[in-house]
Formats: structure tokens, sequence, C-alpha cells
């Protein structure tokens, strides 16, 4: 069975580093979705909704056990633009984030971009000319690629890989506007609202 290489990050512990690669396979990443939508709460410190989907500013990102710069590091993502989930907030601008194993951990607002992006789910995924599946595929991309979301239709997202563009199945990513990440009650309203006022 093909499986999953796609989220690079360091787990620290007392004394060594170890380097984590996922390795699940793309069904089973999926079959982790809540089996009821999580409910959006606006509620929050920013006022923006949460859970909510943002990606990473940097190509280092440290990720700590608790709010706040006291707090050892317990991960540290080596992806730039890697999708992440806000799921709790703090007045000092500390945000709990997700990524698609469930890991979760703290790091600061500025650390987080408001650019949407989706992760590859499967392996050699046509990108088309138009979001049909009958549509000529202009180019493929690998798992794990991270793409940058430019528009949601019918089912159907408009990406951009290594200069490419074309349209893929929302179902075939995770991160903004994919089917998978907040569930049905999140909108492509939404999506674009939260973009649109950074994270």
């Amino acid at each position: 069975m093909s499986r999953l290489n796609i989220i690079t990050k360091i787990f620290s512990a007392t004394g060594f580093f170890l380097a984590c690669y996922m390795t699940a396979p793309a069904s089973a990443a999926q079959d982790r979705a809540p089996a009821n939508p999580p409910e959006i709460r606006l509620d929050t410190p920013s006022g923006l909704p949460v859970p909510r989907l943002v990606s990473l500013k940097a190509k280092k990102t440290f990720c700590r056990s608790g709010p706040s710069f006291a707090h050892p590091v317990r991960l540290t993502f080596m992806r730039q633009g890697l999708p992440v989930m806000v799921v709790a907030e703090t007045t000092d601008y500390w945000r709990k984030i997700r990524d698609l194993e469930g890991d979760e951990c703290w790091t600061h607002k500025s650390k987080l971009s408001g650019i949407e992006t989706a992760l590859v789910l499967e392996d050699g995924l046509p990108l088309r000319a138009r979001p049909e599946a009958t549509a000529p595929a202009k180019a493929r991309l690998g798992r794990g690629v991270i793409t940058k979301v430019e528009e949601e239709r019918d089912g159907w997202l408009r990406v951009t890989a290594n200069g490419r563009k074309g349209w893929a199945r929302a179902s075939a990513f995770w991160g903004a506007r994919a089917q998978m990440p907040l569930g049905t009650q999140y909108s492509s309203a939404q999506a674009l609202n939260i973009a649109a006022t950074h994270n």
C-alpha cells in the first residue's frame, strides 16, 4: 500500500532529537476526521473562528508545550507553508495548532500566515485544465506537495505548486478549503473571510 511521507518535524525530548515523518496511509488520515464536524467558536480573543486553517510562515517553526516562550519546544516544523489548524488562542497572541497527524502544540501568532495552503494526499494527483474529471491533465503532483489554494468550485480546488496551476478534487487535499479538515460546517465563505483577515 502506498504511504504518505509529508510532514517533516522534529520531536524535542530530554537529551535527544528524533526526526519523525508521517507514514500513515492516505485513507487512514481521512479516517481520522471526526464523526461530527467541530463546532466553530467565535468567542475567541482574536474574534476569528476556532478551529480555522492557517499556514506556517517560516522554513523552521518552533512549537512549544505551552503558550509562552518559557515552555520547552515540543516540535520543530521544517516546512514553510505547511497547513495547520488553530484549535485554541490566548489573549497574548499564542495559538495552539494541530497538524494533519493530530499533534498539537503552541506557537506565537507571528509564526503563522493567513495564506491558504493544502497538502496533497494522493500520489500522481492530476492538475486539470478545468474543474472536470474529463479535462486534460496539465501536470501531476506527488504526495506531500504543499499547494497554494486560489479558488474552490463544486468540490474542486484551483491550486498552484512549483509554478504549475490547475484544478484537482478537494477530497485529495488536507488544508484550506479541502473537504475533510474542519467538516461540513466550515463553508467556503468563511474560509475566504479568514484568509482576508489573516490569522
